[in-house]
């Protein structure tokens, strides 16, 4: 009998559920006495447990590195943000520009006031966090039921 696949498409374990997902962080952290957390992989529906947390090199969505950085720093300098993530793709700039949008109309950023530029701040950092872990259009739909 052929071996079931377990893994993802991005090659680490998959879990069907956050529910699933958080009893093997669980099982894991009495294991192995190390802190771990879950997320949803950012290629599909699976979640993943992990031990290093996340870069913001990983996450390769717009929204989730966004949400990233305003957790880490607590303000984003949009302009930069957009020229260092988006570089000259014109559909990446406008999604950096939707994205911000949506998440200053779910309450979890405000624009801040700055000399130059346009300045994002963090006004729910849980909130982002879950961006982060889940994605910002999952977050939406989490938020709309």
């Amino acid at each position: 009998m052929p071996a079931r696949r377990y893994n993802c498409r991005c090659g680490k374990k998959r879990y069907r559920d956050e529910r699933q997902a958080l009893a093997a962080a669980a099982a894991d952290q009495r294991a192995h006495h190390v802190a771990a957390t879950v997320y949803r992989c950012p290629g599909g529906l699976a979640w993943h447990v992990t031990s290093r947390g996340c870069t913001p090199q990983a996450l390769r969505s717009v929204g989730r590195r966004l949400a990233y950085e305003l957790v880490a720093h607590g303000e984003v300098d949009l302009d930069e943000f957009r020229a260092r993530v988006a570089g000259t793709d014109p559909r990446r700039r406008a999604r950096v520009s939707r994205c911000a949008r949506q998440m200053t109309d779910l309450a979890l950023t405000r624009w801040a006031p700055a000399a130059a530029g346009i300045r994002l701040a963090a006004t729910d950092r849980a909130g982002l966090a879950r961006v982060v872990q889940i994605g910002l259009d999952g977050y939406a739909a989490e938020r709309a039921r």
